[in-house]
């Protein structure tokens, strides 16, 4: 083939491949468009559409029993609670952080955790178990007073708890309970109604009454 030939030959391959990659060109170019139209459409409708809920945390609590007082108070319903299954109900859709029972024992530091008459329900059960003796005045009464051990530690845990719930019935506790509420968190006092004192069911957020639970936590 004479070489003019070839060349026309050659430059019009080249012309026809010429064109055929600016059409590819074009097309990649469309794609792209429609590619980044696409992304802009989807982020636009992430941004309008409402945020996805987020489930709510769980509310942290914190249970602190007066065991001496709630023991006795619950002798004059006759029946005994189980506090493991009290512990269950009072936590249920919440997230323990700490429970613990305050409790005055014998004085005489031989005499086994496991006989103590207040200290004993609340054994392997869930809860800290923290002692106090029984002091022996000369007058021949006895007395063990566990308050400012429970006040204390109950406001040293407030900045990790979101509710409190005190088991007893002690009116001594209500100045208590108007100090945690002021500092936003929730409080539930759980007794026997009827030997609970009416300032403390009053100023609680939310009074449990034994014996209307009494067939859950029943032992």
């Amino acid at each position: 083939m004479p070489a003019e030939r070839q060349v026309a030959v050659l430059t019009a391959e080249l012309a026809s491949l010429t064109r055929t990659l600016e059409v590819q060109a074009a097309q990649i170019a469309q794609l792209v468009r429609v590619q980044e139209e696409l992304a802009r459409k989807v982020a636009q409708a992430s941004a309008q559409a409402p945020a996805a809920s987020q489930p709510p945390a769980l509310a942290r609590v914190g249970v602190f029993v007066d065991a001496a007082n709630i023991e006795l108070a619950c002798d004059r319903l006759r029946h005994r609670v189980d506090w493991k299954k009290m512990l269950d109900y009072l936590t249920e859709g919440r997230q323990l952080v700490r429970a613990v029972a305050y409790s005055p024992v014998h004085d005489d530091p031989g005499v086994s955790l496991e006989t103590q008459r207040f200290a004993e329900p609340f054994l392997e059960k869930g809860y800290r178990v923290v002692t106090k003796p029984l002091r022996r005045f000369s007058d021949g009464t006895i007395k063990a007073n566990v308050d400012i051990e429970m006040a204390l530690d109950i406001l040293e845990m407030l900045d990790r708890l979101d509710v409190v719930v005190l088991v007893s019935g002690d009116g001594d506790f209500q100045r208590l309970v108007e100090v945690i509420q002021s500092k936003g968190v929730r409080v539930e006092v759980v007794s026997v109604g009827s030997s609970t004192a009416s300032n403390l069911r009053q100023a609680a957020d939310r009074f449990i009454d034994i014996q209307s639970i009494l067939q859950r936590v029943r032992a």
